[in-house]
């Protein structure tokens, strides 16, 4: 097993295209992650704290051997647009690329600010999205030099990767980088927001921080936490910042652009997505649905006394009726209305593991490191308290089989 670290772009400035490198060029220092600030499930997670700097356009390869033609999973990483890296620890695919016999390129790209901000009198917008595209096309020209089989790519992410890899199976510009796509936890009510959204955040933080270009990027992050709440209050986001609508890119509405395309998709969502996110609300096991259904309307709009009130009846318990609905309604359900546009080329499937944290349960980003087949890198995270690492190995093996036969 072999892992390299590759620069795939030239950095050209803040806001500026990168330039891709038309050749492989190794990098020997230690990985970088660009600025962010601590991501907000952290506490729970706990991941590497990586050195950060605007220019760490990197590639993590993983390859069992660099002879012969291997299929090639191209990984996008999650963190609600905001955070992650492909350096972290808790990202080693090199099980994964062992064990399911391919090759695990996973892609380091701006976010935050830096990667989704748009501004009518700069060069880009979706700076975060078009390095991903930059890095795809660098794979696809030398992934072969790794082993990998350029005519067998498919894209993969978890959460807001998962939905930069959405992005990219129904952007017409992009179809012949690719030949599947593997979603995992895809958030699929957040949908790209319009030039005049974006451009109203972004002069937010102007006002905020005076020159976007110039201005340290301490300054930047600390706006950044500013506007993210101001967002999710004015906008209603999940997340601090959102994507941008791009002809021909970043579509306004996956669900129609699914049905044109004829690709093979495999949707994977974790049995209790929302426990990272809604454990530590005062909600119980006797509470009224009644004053709890208005906490759900902004993730429920329609009818949240009369959803949780028919769950409430099933689980005898209004925590867990709230978990199951919120989770339901953020992942599964876009999940399965995929699979039901796609058809016979789509793969649906739920990912339960029994857990010992009483409410967070098989949360959101729980199924990671069992697909990486990192368990060790994990074993801080207060997820893992427990529970039998051997068990979780064995689970690991079976979830990269499955993989491995998808990608196959």
């Amino acid at each position: 097993m072999a892992h390299y670290c590759i620069r795939y772009a030239k950095y050209n400035g803040r806001f500026q295209p990168c330039s891709p490198l038309f050749d492989i060029e190794h990098v020997t220092s230690s990985p970088t992650a660009f600025p962010q600030n601590i991501g907000q499930l952290e506490h729970i997670l706990k991941h590497d704290n990586l050195p950060q700097n605007e220019d760490s356009f990197l590639l993590d390869i993983w390859t069992p051997e660099t002879d012969g033609t291997k299929p090639v999973l191209f990984w996008i990483h999650g963190g609600s647009f905001v955070a992650g890296s492909s350096g972290d620890n808790q990202n080693d695919a090199s099980n994964l690329a062992q064990n399911a016999n391919i090759i695990v390129v996973s892609v380091t790209y701006r976010i935050g600010f830096l990667g989704t901000s748009y501004f009518p009198n700069i060069a880009q917008k979706n700076c975060g999205f078009h390095d991903i595209v930059t890095a795809l096309e660098w794979t696809h020209a030398h992934i072969s030099s790794f082993g990998g089989d350029p005519t067998n790519i498919t894209v993969g992410g978890q959460s807001s990767g998962a939905w930069y890899a959405m992005a990219i199976y129904t952007a017409p510009k992009l179809q012949h980088l690719f030949q599947k796509t593997m979603l995992f936890s895809w958030p699929g009510t957040m949908r790209a927001i319009s030039e005049q959204t974006a451009t109203e955040i972004s002069n937010n933080f102007f006002e905020s921080i005076f020159d976007y270009k110039t201005a340290p990027i301490e300054q930047i992050l600390a706006a950044q936490k500013i506007i993210g709440k101001q967002n999710k209050q004015k906008y209603k986001f999940n997340v601090p910042l959102m994507p941008t609508i791009e002809n021909g890119y970043i579509s306004d509405d996956f669900y129609r652009d699914c049905a044109k395309i004829n690709k093979k998709i495999y949707l994977q969502y974790t049995s209790d997505e929302c426990g990272v996110y809604v454990h530590h609300y005062p909600i119980y096991k006797n509470m009224p649905p009644l004053p709890v259904s208005l906490f759900l309307k902004r993730y429920c709009p329609e009818q949240p006394y009369k959803q949780l009130r028919t769950i409430r009846r099933q689980t005898k318990d209004t925590y867990f009726a709230v978990l199951q609905l919120i989770s339901d309604k953020l992942f599964q359900e876009p999940a399965r209305k995929i699979a039901e546009i796609v058809g016979k080329n789509a793969t649906l499937y739920e990912f339960s593991y029994p857990t010992n944290t009483e409410r967070i349960k098989c949360c959101h980003c729980f199924d990671l490191p069992f697909i990486f087949g990192c368990i060790d890198n994990w074993k801080t995270s207060k997820l893992f308290e427990g529970c039998d690492l051997t068990d979780m190995k064995k689970e690991s093996l079976e979830l990269q089989h499955r993989i491995k036969n998808f990608i196959y």
